[in-house]
């Protein structure tokens, strides 16, 4: 086995030795209410991930994210006389037209997906306070809306069976569908892409409407579970997801990653995450260990890309 293909071992080898230091570090790590309270508070986290993959694996990136968390966090908590299914519907609309609205800026206007949404996830955070007056809102949610993130499913809390079904879900689009190897070619080659046939711009915009979508749904289950609507929610939510993704060994650059690996990276952050609270480490500093896990994922990848294209230079 080459060293390439060591390396893509990393982040399963990293979530495997953070297990058994959390085992080692607290008897309580290993426990069925621990690992499933573990995957209940990265549900929000495993929305926006696989959204941000799908957008990454295309060469772009979504800073808006975070802000649509909020924006559709609001919005759920003041439609609340929608009923679930009516919330539910008016939610997925928002974050199909501001993904939709993303995709359109970059690809018809030409505008860099870094500027495009730095530009909305300004706005879209703007139009969230300026709804609420830069407050919460209280005192809508009804009982079987705060079921959605806080009931559950044969002993299983629902939020940790919807980070297994939408990495499912995403796996499935990325390995199994002709949208998925669009996504992959269009992030190795735009040019190239386009002799074959592929409608680059189309797959970029789809891909920033489930990206949208997936954020917008975010904000229902963080409204769901904490029962207002606060339009400070989703702070800095781009850049662990961006973060989740790099971990899991997806390239910025575009092209090469999967579902499978933003998954592992999301159970990395989440364990260590989980590690530090069992030993009531101040959050103060945990936002210091996870830029630091951010750094070593960077420079492995890095070193990967260098590698890679050392042996093609050198073929």
């Amino acid at each position: 086995m080459n060293m390439a293909k060591w390396r893509s071992y990393l982040p399963l080898a990293t979530l495997i030795l953070l297990m058994i230091v959390g085992s080692l570090l607290s008897d309580k790590f290993l426990t069925y209410a621990n690992l499933m309270n573990l995957l209940q508070y990265s549900a929000e986290s495993a929305l926006i991930a696989v959204g941000m993959t799908l957008v990454i694996l295309t060469g772009g990136i979504d800073l808006s994210v975070g802000s649509v968390v909020a924006l559709t966090a609001v919005v759920s908590a003041n439609t609340q006389h929608l009923g679930v299914w009516g919330i539910l519907a008016v939610v997925i609309l928002i974050g199909a037209l501001v993904g939709a609205l993303n995709g359109v800026v970059l690809t018809k206007f030409r505008v860099e997906p870094f500027m495009a949404t730095l530009a909305t996830m300004a706005i879209f955070r703007a139009v969230a306070l300026w709804y609420t007056n830069g407050g919460p809102i209280i005192g809508t949610v009804t009982p079987a809306f705060s079921n959605i993130a806080n009931g559950s499913l044969l002993g299983i809390p629902l939020p940790a069976v919807y980070v297994v079904v939408v990495f499912i879900l995403g796996y499935f689009v990325l390995n199994r569908t002709p949208f998925g190897r669009h996504v992959l070619a269009v992030g190795g080659g735009e040019e190239t892409s386009r002799l074959f046939g592929i409608k680059v711009e189309r797959v970029k915009v789809i891909v920033y409407i489930i990206s949208g979508v997936l954020a917008a749904l975010a904000g229902l289950l963080i409204t769901s579970r904490i029962g207002m609507g606060e339009p400070r929610s989703g702070f800095q939510f781009e850049l662990v997801a961006i973060a989740v993704v790099i971990v899991g060994g997806t390239s910025l650059t575009g092209g090469r990653g999967t579902i499978g690996g933003s998954f592992i990276g999301l159970l990395i952050f989440a364990v260590v995450m989980n590690i530090m609270n069992l030993l009531n480490i101040s959050s103060f500093v945990q936002p210091i260990v996870r830029g630091l896990i951010i750094i070593l994922a960077a420079l492995a990848i890095s070193r990967m890309v260098k590698s890679k294209s050392a042996a093609a230079e050198a073929s």
